[in-house]
């Protein structure tokens, strides 16, 4: 005799068995997701430092890369900057890939749960018409949960080098 059908205690055995299935592949996938959005933010700074660099050049006037701490905001504009940079097309403005994050120290990242954004923008690099920079600069940024990223600015050449573990590297 030919089963016309299957037993609704079927099915929920079937969709509990895709359920578990499921949520134990998703970490597997999210970890392989994750590295692509902190590679894709240190991409978007150093694009953005090159780029206030060159426009320092370029203008004659010193240019600024400033960060709002605990999100991923940041604007790079003339460092004499006032009301109407907006209006002449100066200031430009821009966020990392979701959800990464700029943060004080590479340890806030570690406990894997985004901190709370501060609200203002925090000048971290000052580029200059001779193509140096103003001091040296470090940035850390990333995803929570994973270890920071670090960028990190030399005054005297401005050139960039990075560190994707977060650590200071000795000489």
């Amino acid at each position: 005799m030919r089963r016309q059908a299957f037993t609704l205690m079927e099915l929920m055995l079937v969709m509990f068995l895709m359920t578990v299935a499921v949520s134990l592949a998703m970490p597997a996938i999210d970890s392989l997701w994750n590295p692509n959005q902190v590679v894709a933010s240190i991409d978007t700074v150093r694009s953005s430092w090159v780029n206030g660099r060159s426009r320092a050049m370029e203008e004659g006037r010193p240019y600024r890369f400033s960060v709002e701490m605990n999100a991923g905001k940041y604007r790079l504009e003339p460092d004499d900057a006032n009301d109407n940079s907006q209006e002449d097309g100066t200031l430009i403005e821009g966020d990392l890939p979701q959800p990464c994050v700029f943060v004080e120290s590479p340890d806030t990242l570690r406990g894997g749960s985004a901190p709370q954004p501060l609200g203002d923008f925090k000048a971290i690099a000052i580029f200059l018409p001779d193509g140096t920079a103003r001091d040296d600069a470090t940035l850390y940024f990333g995803r929570p949960g994973l270890p920071a990223a670090m960028l990190k600015l030399r005054a005297l050449t401005g050139t960039i080098s990075q560190d994707a573990s977060g650590k200071e590297k000795t000489p």
